[in-house]
């Protein structure tokens, strides 16, 4: 995936959520996050963390709460076609932008009353596991600053 980052960002909220790190390029992540879209939903999503001071653990799940914003991105279709390839999704979701979390910090107790957290503990709950192992190296993230 290629997200575009412009020299001014629109903060619309503070979010938790659960992500899985997928690719890493310099401090931005690039993790997959499954979403309540609706009751007991668990949709897949993109989403990118900025990780200035190296918190994110790349071995496991992270619940993490930070700032959000939107970023325009390329490629979105491609990596959730290689995540398939070893990961089942239910639904995934369809879009142009993705959410990129900033300032953020690591939550030890999560809610998980929250949609970005329940959405995860939901896919568990019928799928069981997520072997982390496989999705290590499976995609890649590129940054193009506009000016």
């Amino acid at each position: 995936m290629k997200i575009k980052l412009k020299s001014l960002a629109k903060v619309v909220g503070e979010e938790e959520l659960a992500v899985i790190p997928l690719a890493e390029n310099e401090y931005f992540i690039e993790c997959l996050n499954f979403y309540e879209d609706v009751e007991g939903g668990r949709q897949a999503r993109l989403v990118v963390i900025v990780d200035k001071y190296g918190i994110i653990r790349q071995d496991q799940v992270n619940f993490i709460k930070g700032k959000k914003t939107f970023v325009d991105a390329i490629g979105i279709e491609d990596d959730f076609r290689k995540i398939q390839s070893v990961l089942k999704l239910d639904r995934i979701a369809r879009m142009f932008k993705v959410p990129l979390y900033f300032d953020v910090e690591i939550i030890e107790k999560p809610d998980v009353s929250k949609r970005g957290i329940k959405g995860f503990y939901n896919y568990l709950s019928v799928h069981k596991e997520i072997d982390m192992s496989k999705l290590k190296g499976l995609v890649s993230l590129s940054i193009e600053e506009l000016v």
